[in-house]
């Protein structure tokens, strides 16, 4: 059955392993839809805690990256473009080939140890996280699962359920019976408003908080805690 397993791991050989070193306010995450492969394309990062004359020569420095490309275009956000050296020790292209993906990717700074990585993954079955986790420590990972459910079980129900407010949850119930998320809309958010004794206004932003809080419990990891 597909899990949803959220890790953290390091290696003193890991994806930007020197920049995350050598700036511990640093946080940086993977953008969507990219991966730390360093077989694919450029993969893009997003900086925050960082101007740019800090992190461009640690960059320059880090010898797991092979080339780094800035992105000035996005002026509201620091936003690079980073291909890694072969030698980079990298877990996402296993998940991949465990039939898996990385949902969200985060650096983490535990305080003690190495600092490096807290993900979460889609695998296929228990087995997938099995074979990751031994593929890991035999590269030398520090590896630790941080939380698990499976995809459909009640325990991964319960974990989005608690995300919600009795609030939310009832406008996003409400919207789905009445077809406001059918393609074609069968439902508006004014009769959604009518149906709930509330204004279509209010009803907007209990769903967009819903939708919100949701995403985060059951696709983002938290910011590492300290």
């Amino acid at each position: 059955m597909p899990t949803i397993t959220e890790v953290r791991f390091a290696h003193e050989r890991g994806a930007l392993a020197g920049t995350l070193g050598a700036l511990d306010e640093v946080e940086v995450r993977v953008l969507p839809e990219t991966s730390t492969d360093p077989s694919g394309t450029m993969s893009v990062f997003e900086f925050d805690g960082v101007d740019h004359d800090e992190l461009t020569p640690a960059l320059e420095g880090d010898d797991t990256v092979a080339s780094v490309r800035p992105m000035p275009e996005f002026a509201d956000r620091t936003l690079y473009g980073i291909e890694f050296a072969p030698e980079t020790k990298l877990l996402a292209p296993r998940v991949t080939d465990e039939g898996g993906f990385v949902l969200d990717a985060r650096s983490a700074h535990p305080g003690c140890g190495l600092d490096g990585w807290h993900e979460r993954w889609l695998l296929p079955d228990s087995a997938a996280i099995h074979d990751v986790w031994e593929y890991a420590r035999a590269e030398g990972f520090e590896f630790e699962v941080v939380d698990l459910y499976r995809r459909g079980t009640g325990d991964a129900r319960s974990h989005a359920r608690g995300a919600l407010t009795d609030e939310q949850r009832v406008a996003l119930v409400t919207a789905r019976e009445m077809g406001y998320f059918s393609d074609p809309r069968e439902a508006s958010l004014e009769t959604l408003g009518d149906a709930l004794g509330h204004s279509p206004s209010a009803i907007g932003g209990r769903l967009k908080r819903g939708m919100k809080a949701l995403i985060e419990a059951t696709l983002v990891v938290d910011r590492p805690r300290p």
